[in-house]
């Protein structure tokens, strides 16, 4: 089952990356083998708020969908992750973020995944942390063209 914690140092304001996580309907423009990406619903309880999203993964004729629910607290700044539906046997996923100045932040990411299909599991093992190294790339371009918008 593969695992990952890194902690990087963003050079842009929290608030940007804070946008650019919860923001999963454009997942879909950058994240890599992501083809499709949803917003279900969104509901705010308090400080906390949960969205149930559908991100549809694919590579060359393989392609499945998984719903996770993403509860994000506010005031601790923590997006939790977790797969409720779809080939994903686990998805723990946890985004801790830190405002380090107006202009930087620093996130604290992991990850524990596993899919159902024992073979697949054992092929995404192999292929893991080449996966995880272009989809964090992918959250850094993506975080350089949206401070660009501004």
């Amino acid at each position: 089952m593969p695992k990952k914690k890194i902690n990087k140092k963003f050079k842009y304001p929290l608030e940007l990356i804070e946008r650019l996580i919860l923001d999963i309907n454009q997942y879909k423009d950058f994240l890599p083998w992501c083809n499709d990406s949803r917003i279900v619903s969104k509901k705010e309880h308090g400080q906390i708020l949960e969205i149930i999203a559908d991100l549809e993964i694919g590579y060359s004729f393989v392609k499945d969908t998984y719903r996770s629910i993403v509860k994000y607290d506010n005031n601790k700044k923590i997006v939790v992750v977790h797969s409720i539906d779809g080939p994903l046997k686990k998805l723990e996923n946890i985004w801790e973020l830190e405002k380090i100045n107006d202009l930087e932040c620093e996130i604290s990411f992991f990850i524990n995944l596993e899919l159902k299909n024992f073979l697949l599991n054992k092929m995404l093992s192999k292929m893991f942390d080449v996966g995880f190294d272009k989809i964090v790339k992918s959250f850094e371009s993506r975080a350089e063209y949206l401070s660009k918008l501004k």
